[in-house]
C-alpha cells in the first residue's frame, strides 16, 4: 500500500493510532469550538510514515493557530468524540496555505494521494476502527472546486474539493459544510454517529513540501430522532 493510502487508512484507525480521549456525547447544539487558545489538549498525532508531518501551536498576528509542516512526510491530527447519529451537522473552520501542491496532476490515483490540507469528518459506531466512513474536504492542487470522488484506495472516504491551486494561497479562507448533506451525497444514506474530526497534511507520495495553518473549528450537531 502506498504511503498516501496509509495516511488515509491511519486516520480511519487502520494505522498506528493512539486514540484520543473522546468528548462525551451530547444531546445537540454546539459540540466543538476550537480556536487553539488553550493549546492542543484533546488532539493526538497519528503517525503514518517514518517521516511525520509536524503539528504545533503557533501565534499568527496575535492569534493562536495550528500549523502543520510536511516534508515528504505523512501524519494526521485527530480530535475524537462520541455523539448520536446526526439529523443536522455543520462543520466550519478557517485554513491557510503557503502554496498548493500544484504540480500534482494525479490526485485521483494511488500515487498522487497528497494534499496540502485536508479536514476529515469521521463517522461510525466505533471511533477510528475498520469500517469507519469519512468525508474529507481538501485544498487540492489541480482538481477543481466542487469535485467529489472516492479516495483511490479507501473507498469509505469521500473527497470533496473545497479549494484548489494558489489563487488564495497566503490568505485565511473560511469554510462551512453541511456534513449530513455531504454524507448523503457521497454514500446515499443517512450518516451514523460522528466520532471525530481530523486534519491531515501529507506529501509523501509526491516527495514534496507543504505548510498549512488551521483555526476556528466549530461543530454544531442536532441528533436524529430514534
Amino acid at each position: 500500500m502506498r504511503a498516501g493510502a496509509v495516511a488515509v487508512a491511519g486516520v480511519l484507525g487502520l494505522g498506528i493510532l493512539a486514540v484520543p480521549a473522546p468528548i462525551p456525547a451530547q444531546e445537540g447544539g454546539l459540540l466543538l469550538e476550537e480556536d487553539f487558545s488553550t493549546g492542543l489538549d484533546g488532539w493526538s498525532v497519528v503517525r503514518l510514515d517514518r517521516r511525520s508531518t509536524a503539528y504545533a501551536g503557533t501565534v499568527m498576528n496575535g492569534n493562536p493557530v495550528l500549523v502543520a509542516t510536511s516534508q515528504n512526510a505523512a501524519a494526521g491530527f485527530v480530535r475524537g468524540f462520541r455523539t448520536p447519529a446526526p439529523d443536522r451537522a455543520t462543520l466550519a473552520w478557517r485554513w491557510r496555505i503557503a502554496h498548493s501542491l500544484a504540480d500534482n496532476d494525479r490526485e485521483r490515483t494511488r500515487g498522487g494521494d497528497d494534499y496540502v490540507a485536508r479536514v476529515f469528518a469521521l463517522f461510525g459506531d466505533r471511533p477510528f476502527k475498520r469500517g469507519t466512513r469519512a468525508v474529507s474536504y481538501v485544498w487540492a492542487g489541480r482538481e477543481p472546486p466542487g469535485s467529489e470522488y472516492r479516495n483511490p484506495v479507501i473507498s469509505d472516504v469521500a473527497t470533496f474539493v473545497v479549494r484548489s491551486g494558489d489563487d488564495y494561497a497566503g490568505r485565511w479562507m473560511y469554510e462551512q459544510r453541511d456534513l449530513v448533506t455531504d454524507f448523503r451525497t457521497a454514500f446515499g444514506e443517512d450518516p451514523p454517529p460522528l466520532t471525530g474530526i481530523a486534519v491531515v497534511v501529507d506529501t509523501d507520495d509526491t516527495s514534496s513540501e507543504a505548510i498549512a495553518w488551521f483555526d476556528d473549528f466549530r461543530l454544531e450537531v442536532s441528533p436524529r430522532s430514534p
